[in-house]
């Protein structure tokens, strides 16, 4: 999840704010081309969230991002290794074949919702850049890092005999 966060910053910074716009504005093209990044990065779908989050920010349709969102975790490495080990590998390839059409179709269906109802998903989060810095803010920061922190370094305890 830490590596997912630390993606998302990346591009959030990195990448202009019309990069998907200008070159992926064809929306079968970027829901394949998702459909490409997705099925052989490994990620889980914790870590996958706040990238496709990021991306969606940038410019990318939602429908582009669901694509990303489904085929990533369900194609990764040690499902595919556990589906071909038991089911073998045609069943493999039906199994790809139909999360790559799901995918598509559902990301295909989302953006038809999303321009039905005029919806621009960019406009949801254009407040929170004016939000101001406060205790809590930086409380909760300190509270959650020492959570992964914990969690990396575990507290070795004494056992009594």
């Amino acid at each position: 999840m830490l590596l997912g966060i630390a993606i998302a910053g990346a591009i959030s910074y990195w990448v202009p704010d019309d990069f998907f716009i200008r070159y992926m504005s064809n929306e079968i093209v970027s829901l394949f081309v998702m459909l490409g990044v997705g099925i052989p990065l490994y990620i889980c779908a914790s870590a996958s969230t706040p990238v496709a989050a990021a991306l969606v920010l940038k410019g990318l349709s939602p429908g582009a991002a669901l694509v990303f969102l489904l085929a990533g975790p369900a194609t990764n490495a040690a499902t595919m290794t556990v589906v071909a080990r038991y089911f073998g590998k045609q069943a493999t390839m039906v199994y790809l074949a139909s999360i790559a059409f799901c995918s598509l179709v559902l990301g295909w269906l989302t953006n038809r919702i999303y321009a039905w109802l005029d919806l621009d998903i960019t406009l949801w989060v254009s407040d929170l850049g004016d939000g101001h810095d406060s205790v809590l803010m930086y409380g909760a920061a300190v509270v959650l890092l020492l959570f992964i922190f914990k969690s990396y370094f575990p507290i070795k305890r004494r056992l009594k005999s």
